[in-house]
């Protein structure tokens, strides 16, 4: 049986200088990816933060009801790996790009090139993120939470969000497992992060890109997912 996440308590919540290992730092320089929808009913920008929600996203920190919440939007990515970092650029980016397709297309485990026109960004943010660490540090435990929060029932994580963003506001945001690659991280940044995104990104590649094809097949082989 998978854990239970109980609903948070915020007077259980603790402050944070009480262990330094609790707020991950990811240093400025440090590579974000991301796969957003360049096109379609609902295109975005890559450096765009949703503030419509709260959606069925595990963080989103959006207060009920469902609406526009000016100064509560969220951005989701996957942040680049120290391993994968010390090696060769593929590694870095191949990783990476795993981890976002299998994030983006999880629910029919089908990855779609073409339509919205996913694209995936990259880019380097400006100054040292501080965000709350939910897979690796026992904060979460602290506070009276278990590992649920990263894999288990999403509203139940977002009930958490929301209280983590109202008890920490000078947070970025939170960094946490994938539930779908345990070994990456996916940072959910919130309204404070947008002072570290750059002017420019790294790259935009849009997935239906000739280059890509390669990646993605074997990428989508390894994983069981349908490309179209």
């Amino acid at each position: 049986m998978s854990e239970y996440l109980p609903a948070p308590e915020p007077e259980r919540f603790p402050d944070l200088s009480a262990d330094p290992r609790w707020v991950r730092e990811v240093p400025a320089g440090t590579a974000l990816f991301r796969i957003f929808r360049a096109g379609g009913a609902h295109a975005t920008e890559w450096f765009e933060f949703r503030e419509f929600g709260p959606l069925d996203a595990r963080f989103d920190p959006h207060p009920e009801p469902v609406g526009e919440h000016p100064g509560r939007g969220v951005l989701y990515t996957v942040v680049e790996s120290r391993a994968a970092a010390e090696s060769a650029p593929g590694p870095v980016l191949d990783s990476a790009f795993a981890a976002c397709l299998l994030e983006v297309f999880q629910q029919h485990r089908i990855i779609r090139r073409v339509a919205g026109a996913p694209t995936l960004a990259a880019f380097e943010i400006t100054r040292t993120l501080r965000l709350l660490d939910l897979s690796d540090s026992d904060w979460i435990t602290v506070a009276g939470g278990n590992a649920a929060i990263a894999s288990g029932e999403r509203s139940r994580a977002r009930s958490w969000a929301r209280a983590i963003r109202a008890a920490y506001p000078e947070l970025d945001g939170v960094v946490a497992a994938s539930s779908i690659v345990p070994t990456a991280r996916v940072a959910a940044l919130w309204a404070p992060a947008e002072s570290a995104l750059p002017r420019h990104p790294l790259a935009l590649l849009r997935l239906d890109r000739e280059e890509l094809t390669p990646v993605i097949d074997a990428i989508a082989e390894r994983y069981g997912y349908v490309l179209l």
